[in-house]
Formats: structure tokens, C-alpha cells, sequence
């Protein structure tokens, strides 16, 4: 193995011995390897056993274990001894933040019964207003109110993300739910970093690395898994099963594909083939009509008003095919324009030639 880039973590235990490994990144036979070693003769039953974190061909994908990775290791204590590890300084800027603190001690003292009534108030009013339930508190601002209970306006305010406009909007019900509830806090909120602890801060930091990074390489792990297999011409079918989604976030996520520049067109052509070619052939005049930006009105020209009382499957399949035939055309028009910019550009320096 051809080693790349090494770095050496340790640790020291309650009882005063050094725990110590290397973290090691190479590449064989064209694949690249993350390896964790532990130094000495610790057992190999501990979490922080040694272990290969990827082996793989991409980049990203390694960039992402190695991170991972790390932020495990520090979370359970590591720290750096040689070399560069990645961002393993974030908690100490993190640390001069206030609002950090705010949301370590949140994370850390959830009142679980408390959080699930304000979840569920949640849902009842982005019903009853038809917006989505982050639209109106994010799960971390209500984790936030669990913990610290605020029994005022003026004690709501000081949790991060509650301003103004929030507090005038949601502040009365909020309140009516914590309001009955006793609570240890206190406001203000100055004590919090002191109840929290460095420890407990940089545990808390490097574990929501470690949860980040865990998701950015299960996303990039399935970003290749659905380009090889839309290259393999697989049923959608199959694609849902093995990405575990429904139907319209595996078009999402071919949108998104198609979006960055990956060729999904086989994908396109193989689920239009199902529907005739003159309502292919509608859609793409409607869209080119009408514009690409609203589908609602595409789908009650070509399917007409009442199609839109059908069952949610049919109605849902059709604004399949409608999203499709729109990416088709997307994606021809990216081609087009870049064709333009190439003949420009070649036009261009066959002038300056000719000059010289």
C-alpha cells in the first residue's frame, strides 16, 4: 500500500495509561483505504478497535469516511498527537460561541415527553396553515424549549432561533404548553456553559460530526449506487428497493442527477415508454407553452380539471411523466447552449488567428 497522509490520536484513561493508534490513509491496487490501528496490546473488543473506516475507489467517499471517522474518535476522547487532522479544532471555536453552549446543554437535557406535546402542536398548526412543520419551529428550536422551559415571551426570546416575528407568531401557544410545566433552569441563561463542562461540550461537538459525516457518506454512497444502476437500465422498481425510497424521491433524486450533469436520460426514455407519444408529444408543447416552472396547469391542460379528482397513484404518475419529459427538455437545452458556447468560442479564436 502506497501511504497518502497518516496521523497519530491518543488518549488517556481514567486509570493514567495512554491509549494511542494511527489513522492511516493509502492506496492499493487503484482503491483507497482508511485504516484505524491501536498501538500496543489493547484488546480488540473495545468500539475504538481497529478497523478499516473505507475501502473504495472515491474520493469524496474516502474524504467523507476519514471524517467520520475522526470526529468518532475525538468524540470518545481522542486527541491529535502528529501530524493534520481534519477540522479537530472546531470545538474550541465552537466554544466562544454563546449560542453553542445553548444548544450543547439542549441536546444533552431533551425532555422527551415535553418534546413529543410541542412536535405534535407543530403538526396542527402546519396543518391547519398548509406549511410544512419546519416552516414553523425546527426540531433543534423545540429540543431547545424542552430543555429550558421558558414560561415568558421575554424568556422565549433568549433561546436561539426565537426573534421577534417567531415569538409574535407562535410565542402565546408555546408558552400555553410550558407554561404549566416545572422546570430546574433559570433565565437568564448565563450558567449554562458552566453546568455543561469542556468535556461534555467537545464530546457533544465531535459526536454531531460524526453523525454529519456519517450522512454525507451515506448520501454520496447512494449517489453512486443509483448512477450504476440507472446505467444498468435497473426497473424503478428495483431502485427503490435498494435505495429503501418511494417512487417520488427516487425522481427527485434523478432530477438532482440530471441537474449536476449525469445522464439519466436512459432512465427518462425507458419510464416515458409507458404513455403514448402523442401525450408525450403534448407535454413537451405544453411545457415549452407554458413554461417549465408550475406543473399544475401543464397537467389540467393535457389530463383536463376533473383528472385531478383520480387516485392519488394515477394523479402521482402522471406528474411523473410530466417531470420527466421537463428534465428531457432541460437537459437538451443545457446541450444546446453549451454547443452555442463552443462554436462561439471556436468562431473567436479562429478570428484572432486569421489576425495574426
Amino acid at each position: 500500500m502506497i501511504i497518502v497522509w497518516m496521523s497519530r490520536l491518543e488518549k488517556t484513561e481514567v486509570s493514567g495509561q495512554v491509549r494511542s493508534g494511527l489513522v492511516t490513509v493509502g492506496e492499493e491496487e487503484g482503491k483507497w483505504l482508511v485504516l484505524w490501528e491501536q498501538d500496543g496490546e489493547w484488546t480488540h473488543d473495545t468500539e475504538d478497535a481497529n478497523s478499516t473506516w473505507y475501502e473504495g475507489e472515491i474520493w469524496a467517499e474516502m474524504c467523507a469516511a476519514l471524517r467520520r471517522g475522526v470526529a468518532s474518535l475525538m468524540r470518545k476522547g481522542y486527541e491529535p498527537t502528529l501530524g493534520f487532522t481534519p477540522d479537530t479544532q472546531q470545538h474550541e471555536r465552537r466554544m466562544k460561541e454563546r449560542n453553542e453552549w445553548i444548544h450543547c446543554f439542549g441536546d444533552l437535557n431533551v425532555d422527551d415527553e415535553l418534546y413529543h406535546k410541542l412536535v405534535q402542536w407543530r403538526k396542527e398548526v402546519a396543518s391547519s396553515i398548509r406549511r410544512a412543520p419546519y416552516w414553523i419551529t425546527t426540531n433543534r428550536m423545540l429540543r431547545l424549549v424542552s430543555a429550558f422551559v421558558p414560561q415568558t415571551l421575554e424568556e422565549l426570546k433568549q433561546l436561539p432561533g426565537f426573534g421577534e416575528a417567531k415569538v409574535h407568531a407562535y410565542g402565546e401557544a408555546i408558552i400555553a404548553i410550558t407554561a404549566p410545566i416545572p422546570r430546574r433552569t433559570t433565565f437568564p441563561l448565563d450558567w449554562v456553559s458552566a453546568a455543561v463542562g469542556p468535556a461534555a461540550f467537545l464530546q457533544w461537538v465531535y459526536q454531531q460530526e460524526e453523525q454529519k459525516m456519517s450522512g454525507e457518506l451515506n448520501r454520496l454512497v447512494e449517489k453512486r449506487t443509483l448512477i450504476d444502476a440507472v446505467q444498468q437500465r435497473l426497473e424503478p422498481e428495483v431502485l427503490m428497493e435498494r435505495l429503501n425510497v418511494d417512487r417520488r424521491e427516487l425522481l427527485v433524486r434523478i432530477e438532482a442527477l440530471s441537474e449536476e450533469g449525469y445522464d439519466m436520460m436512459s432512465y427518462a426514455d425507458h419510464v416515458l415508454s409507458e404513455i403514448d407519444v402523442d401525450i408525450r408529444s403534448r407535454i413537451e408543447d405544453s411545457l415549452q407553452e407554458m413554461g417549465m416552472d408550475y406543473l399544475k396547469p401543464i397537467y389540467i391542460q393535457i389530463f383536463g380539471q376533473e383528472a385531478l379528482k383520480e387516485a392519488s397513484a394515477v394523479i402521482q404518475r402522471r406528474y411523473e411523466y410530466i417531470r420527466l419529459v421537463r428534465m428531457q427538455l432541460r437537459n437538451f437545452s443545457r446541450k444546446e447552449q453549451g454547443s452555442i458556447r463552443s462554436r462561439s468560442t471556436r468562431s473567436r479564436v479562429n478570428v484572432e488567428a486569421k489576425a495574426v
